[in-house]
């Protein structure tokens, strides 16, 4: 039977776990902070969850992924809602009638507002067993935004997809998961997902080589010799760390970034292309591209100062050079 999926990615999800701020409010806020790079496409230890869920849909035996860029926020999957956009709504169902007229005989629909460990051939499965028209995931808290739809109902429907899919939702199956959930609501859930996949509480796992017990680099990263790493950690493919830097508390930095001589990153994590200058002390932060998100605070700040926090670029270290697993300083 041909499978096939559209992945919605979300532009960013409105609800926010501190309640005096209104939902706009806080989606304005982590907009603010992950500007510039949607939420999925970020990497996350060394892969954008947009690519992760692309490879499990794969796995599952997906042939192809429709990707429809830029859903409304907080929006969920079946939605009919009129704060849909026009051309979102227009791509959507252009997305479905392709499908149908390849003959697809399930099609899966997939938001990103969220990460989990569900495995889509065990939903397949589910639904298959079931014999059902609709089949929506859910885990303890709600809707996972992650539903199976047979194709044959979806043939010779006048009108929109959506309207039919809308109907066939009060005879629904639901496939209940009580495995690994993140929603990525604010900030410090991106930095808790980072911390469970290096301590292995996910699926989730680093991109690269475990060159120490919990330590892990992706291809090219260059660390000074004088280094000291406290794992579990990660650093990035390309990413360059100078002399005397230390890493510890499960802490993070993405492909292509700079660490300058001296610094320490605590419990942390550095997104991808990201310059940290000399001799910082990054303790309990995601840092970006000239801003710096403090977990505990719950405070932004605004990096102008070139010679702290940048994007990257080609400069020399005083003491770079490629990580040797015998010299490197990794902390058991």
């Amino acid at each position: 039977m041909k499978i096939g999926a559209i992945l919605t990615l979300t532009a960013t999800n409105g609800k926010e776990a501190d309640s005096s701020e209104s939902g706009k409010d806080a989606a304005r806020k982590r907009r603010r902070f992950l500007s510039n790079t949607p939420d999925v496409k970020l990497d996350v230890l060394g892969k954008s969850l947009l690519d992760r869920t692309i490879e499990k849909l794969e796995a599952a035996g997906v042939e192809a992924t429709t990707v429809i860029p830029e859903g409304p926020a907080g929006t969920q999957l079946l939605s009919t809602r009129s704060l849909l956009s026009d051309d979102f709504i227009s791509a959507w169902e252009r997305a479905v009638a392709e499908w149908v007229q390849q003959g697809v005989g399930s099609l899966l629909l997939v938001s990103t507002g969220g990460y989990s460990d569900l495995d889509f051939e065990e939903l397949l499965r589910f639904h298959g067993d079931r014999g059902a028209a609709l089949t929506q995931a859910y885990a303890a808290d709600g809707s996972l935004d992650m539903a199976v739809v047979n194709a044959n109902f979806l043939r010779d429907v006048n009108g929109a997809y959506r309207k039919t899919l809308s109907g066939l939702i009060s005879d629904q199956e639901r496939f209940f998961y009580g495995g690994y959930v993140n929603r990525l609501r604010k900030p410090q859930d991106f930095r808790r997902l980072t911390e469970d996949a290096l301590s292995g509480k996910c699926d989730l796992r680093p991109v690269g080589t475990e060159v120490g017990p919990g330590i892990w680099f992706g291809s090219g990263a260059e660390v000074d010799e004088s280094c000291a790493i406290d794992g579990p950690a990660f650093v990035g493919a390309g990413t360059r760390m100078a002399a005397c830097c230390n890493i510890s508390g499960g802490s993070a930095i993405e492909r292509d970034c700079e660490i300058d001589c001296g610094t320490t990153v605590e419990q942390s994590w550095i997104l991808q292309e990201t310059y940290v200058g000399l001799g910082l002390n990054v303790r309990r932060s995601i840092v970006s591209n000239q801003k710096m998100f403090h977990l505990d605070r719950k405070t932004e700040i605004a990096i102008s100062d070139p010679r702290l926090i940048r994007a990257t670029k080609s400069l020399p270290f005083a003491r770079a050079g490629a990580a040797l697993l015998n010299k490197l300083q990794i902390a058991n």
